[in-house]
């Protein structure tokens, strides 16, 4: 008997089959899909160019620990009513002692910071990205540094990493399957 062969509209057909044997291979790219869409949706700054650059005069510093020995790092600016923080990334290098004799109250700083951070919500706080002395020739830390460290990191790799290996997985079960298609037939 012979074979009847697979009608088309004209249009080649590609099998996308949803079965036990692709199951991993599916899974594995909504996981890499879900995880992006998480990193999205709670990342606040994406890019450099998401940071508002702007001078201040500086009123106060507090380098201090917490009771349980966390940093607690902040500075004061004459024209803003809130008080700038050290991420977490910068509070574990940054050199306090350098900062104390490079800057006095009354010198101009430039910080960068996320337009994004709503201020009421975060208790009349925000995180610092970027921190200079223009006038005195001095970057602590800048913005583009940490926006590109906070970008890089475990999270990222395991979205490419599960996307890639997902569709590199669903290729060679589509690749498996035609050969044992193709054993069959003849």
């Amino acid at each position: 008997m012979s074979r009847r062969g697979r009608r088309t509209l004209g249009v080649p057909t590609f099998p996308l089959p949803v079965s036990g044997q692709f199951m991993p291979a599916i899974l594995l790219i909504i996981l890499g899909l879900g995880l992006l869409i998480y990193k999205n949706l709670t990342q606040e700054v994406k890019q450099a160019q998401d940071l508002v650059v702007q001078e201040g005069t500086l009123i106060n510093y507090s380098f201090k620990k917490t009771p349980e020995g966390e940093k607690d790092y902040g500075l004061w600016l004459k024209e803003f009513a809130e008080r700038f923080e050290l991420s977490p990334l910068e509070e574990a290098t940054f050199d306090t002692a350098a900062f104390k004799a490079a800057i006095k109250p009354g010198d101009r700083l430039r910080v960068e910071y996320s337009g994004r951070e709503d201020v009421l919500e975060n208790g009349g706080v925000r995180r610092l990205y970027g921190l200079s002395a223009p006038a005195k020739n001095i970057a602590f830390f800048t913005g583009k540094d940490i926006v590109a460290k906070e970008n890089s990191g475990l999270l990222t790799y395991a979205i490419y990493a599960s996307l890639a290996l997902g569709i590199l997985l669903y290729i060679w079960q589509i690749f498996k399957m035609r050969r044992q298609q193709k054993a069959y037939a003849e």
